[in-house]
């Protein structure tokens, strides 16, 4: 487009020259057709038509002692299209992934699952011999196993090692801590201790506070399977030890960890009777409070 504004601009140059020239020659021209020069008389209508044939020169748009200024249209660039070469799509051969083994133990014997490792924890469920059960973790010194109990698979608890023996890949089982022991509640043991003699006869047991609230009062109540004896209720707030018909000892009560003696009175002499001795203890003077009772069976 700017080759050809020039070209037109220079056309216009050229037209205003030529009609500058042709007007000046117009103004020598003779004034009478009569008069006549050293020249040869130019024809009528001369200025006229060279001015016509100028400007038809110039609208048909021919250079007049220009450059070729025609835009040539560059050559068609060639476009390299490249071969299509097929690519191969290679397909893995499908491997199988092996299932890694879960870890077991195998129960050799009868063994408690509880809520934690020991057995001051609640039972659950006992795990009978020759079972398999999917270990999930062990405690710190590998003594016990978490597992999933049998037959109840949401549902996890503690068995011992002993006779808990692990089967498969267990040294990457987490290691769980044990949870906090449970709150200790009433609980207490019976052991016999010995029998005394006097206007009646007396059996003797010591007591231990295995729970968590202080023991203030008892009673005590028999049954002899063999009979004869006559079994009498002894009820006291105090925890005592006889020897012989005098009181050696006692103690007004129990905190946990504490031991000391009751008794349980015949008519008749107990020794070799088959003897259920029923011992209720409370947590306040009267046989008030919290109670438990618990039945101890033995032959004196």
């Amino acid at each position: 487009m700017s080759g050809l504004s020039n070209q037109n601009r220079n056309y216009q140059i050229i037209l205003i020259c030529c009609t500058l020239i042709l007007l000046s020659l117009a103004c020598n021209l003779p004034l009478t057709a009569s008069q006549s020069t050293g020249d040869q008389e130019k024809p009528e209508g001369f200025v006229e038509t060279s001015i016509a044939e100028t400007m038809a020169a110039i609208g048909q748009g021919q250079p007049i002692d220009t450059e070729d200024q025609t835009v040539q249209p560059d050559p068609p660039t060639a476009t390299f299209t490249p071969e299509s070469t097929d690519t191969p799509t290679l397909t893995p051969t499908a491997t199988e992934t092996p299932t890694p083994e879960v870890p077991k133990v195998h129960i050799s014997e009868n063994t408690n699952c509880r809520t934690g490792p020991g057995k001051i924890y609640d039972w659950l469920v006992t795990v009978q011999k020759g079972e398999e059960s999917e270990a999930v973790a062990k405690d710190p010194l590998e003594e016990y196993w978490y597992i999933r109990r049998p037959g109840q698979e949401g549902s996890f608890c503690w068995v011992w090692g002993k006779y808990a023996t692990p089967v498969g890949d267990t040294a990457s089982l987490p290691v769980f801590t044990p949870p906090p022991t449970p709150t200790p509640g009433l609980d207490f043991s019976v052991a016999y201790h010995h029998k005394e003699s006097c206007v009646q006869w007396a059996l003797v047991y010591k007591i231990v506070n295995t729970g968590g609230f202080t023991l203030e009062s008892w009673k005590t109540s028999a049954t002899d399977h063999t009979g004869g004896s006559n079994p009498t209720v002894y009820i006291e707030d105090k925890f005592q030890e006889i020897v012989g018909c005098a009181v050696v000892s006692q103690q007004m009560d129990l905190t946990p960890g504490e031991g000391h003696y009751l008794m349980m009175v015949f008519d008749n002499n107990p020794t070799g009777h088959d003897i259920s001795t029923k011992i209720k203890i409370c947590t306040e003077d009267g046989l008030g409070g919290e109670c438990l009772v618990k039945t101890f069976r033995h032959t004196p």
